[in-house]
Order: structure tokens, then C-alpha cells, then sequence
């Protein structure tokens, strides 16, 4: 089942764009311990931008990249803190709380931010501090690339070049200070097939369905693993 689930990510991210990791962590999360969770999808989503990398590095922003990662090395401190000091229900509630803020603030904002070397320190930190504890760095970052001067092309592969980087900071950065990463490396490998199955799949149907539905049904789905989420802890 959580094979199917990142199968399912992976298709719709091919199809719509949406990032692997905010619509995997919430639904693995039904199937393994919150901490856990964080760990396999740093591994699933390294092993995705390393096969992405090669196609797209040309287009990325490697100036904007490299002031954002700036801040997303300096929140990794008070977010490993936030990783050892919550409990899994509590990771659990940060989860479902982030990714809830973050579709509301995707379907209903329509602010600009202007991208400039500070903003882009405040995005890294916010990205930083939200990808160590929850295992997902998209959502600040998608929200700020929204209405970036970027073509599509360049959005995509300075996203892919930034979660790249950022990821093998984080998960270095796990591993110096004490993380074991075997059981995640040990689950992800059940799941490396489901997740070139999915993008290959996507990239097939890209032509023949339209992205505004699958985003839909994606925000549908979300919103219900938020509320799921949320019901499972107060029912513990």
C-alpha cells in the first residue's frame, strides 16, 4: 500500500507539478510513525531530483538557489530541535497544519512577494524549518515561486536544483548528529519501482488529461488527509 501511495504522488506530480513530498508524507503517515515518515521522504524525494537533475540543471537559477540555501542551512538547527523534542502526535498535528495552511494560502492568496536576496533568505529559513520537521521544504517555496519573472522551464529546474541541495544538506546533516537513516533507506527501496512507474505513467497521460482537474482532485485529497489527520489524533 504505501507503494501505491508514492506511485500515486509521483503521477501526479508528472501530470500537474505538484511536489512528490506534500502529497506522500501526509498518506504515508497513515502507514508508518510520523519520524520515520520525514526520513523516508527525504530518501524518495533525493532519489527523484538525482534522475530529474541531469534534464533540467541547465534552466535552473543557480544564483537564486544558492542565496535561498543561506537560509535553509540556518534553520536546520532549531528544526532538528523541533524533530527530537516533538512527540509523533505532535509531528502529526504539524504535518496536517502545515499542509492545511499551505493549500488555503495556494487556492486563496493572491499576495506577490517580491523576490529579492532578503526574501529569498526568509523562504530558504521558512523551507528549512518546515522540510527538517515535517520532511516537506515545497510548500514556502511554491509560494514564493508563484509569481516569480520565471518561465516554466526555470521554474522547474531551479526547484529541482534547490530540493537537491537542500536535501543532501538535510539529510547530512541527520546523519552528523546521530540519525539513523537504515529503516528509511530499508522501506524506500519497496518503493523506488512504484515511483518510476508513476512518473513515467504521468508523463504519458501529461497530453491527454487536463492538469486544472488533477489539481483538483489533489486539493480534494488533501484537504481530506488534513481532516483524517487531525481526527486520528484527537481519537487517540
Amino acid at each position: 500500500m504505501p507503494a501505491f501511495v508514492i506511485f500515486l504522488a509521483a503521477l501526479m506530480q508528472a501530470i500537474t507539478g505538484f511536489g512528490l513530498v506534500i502529497i506522500a508524507a501526509p498518506l504515508l503517515m497513515i502507514f508508518y510513525d510520523p519520524k520515520l515518515t520525514v526520513l523516508i521522504m527525504f530518501v524518495v524525494a533525493m532519489c527523484t531530483n538525482i534522475v530529474q537533475l541531469p534534464f533540467v540543471f541547465r534552466e535552473a537559477r543557480t544564483r537564486v538557489v544558492a542565496v535561498i540555501i543561506i537560509g535553509y542551512m540556518l534553520a536546520q538547527p532549531p528544526g532538528l530541535l523541533i524533530y527530537h523534542h516533538f512527540s509523533s502526535i505532535q509531528l502529526k498535528i504539524l504535518v496536517g497544519s502545515v499542509i492545511f495552511i499551505s493549500l488555503l494560502a495556494m487556492q486563496f492568496s493572491h499576495y506577490h512577494f517580491r523576490q529579492c536576496q532578503r526574501n529569498d533568505i526568509l523562504t530558504g529559513f521558512l523551507s528549512g524549518l518546515s522540510g527538517v520537521t515535517t520532511g516537506m521544504a515545497g510548500p514556502p517555496l511554491i509560494m514564493y515561486f508563484a509569481y516569480a519573472d520565471f518561465t516554466p522551464q526555470q521554474l522547474r529546474g531551479t526547484s529541482v536544483l534547490f530540493f537537491f541541495v537542500s536535501g543532501f544538506i538535510s539529510i547530512s546533516f541527520f546523519i552528523a548528529n546521530g540519525i539513523d537513516f537504515t529503516p528509511a533507506v530499508y522501506e524506500s527501496v519497496y518503493m523506488i519501482p512504484a515511483l518510476v512507474l508513476g512518473i513515467l505513467l504521468g508523463q504519458k497521460l501529461l497530453k491527454h488529461v487536463s492538469p486544472r482537474l488533477f489539481r483538483r482532485l489533489i486539493f480534494c485529497m488533501l484537504y481530506f488527509v488534513c481532516l483524517y489527520t487531525f481526527y486520528s489524533v484527537l481519537a487517540s
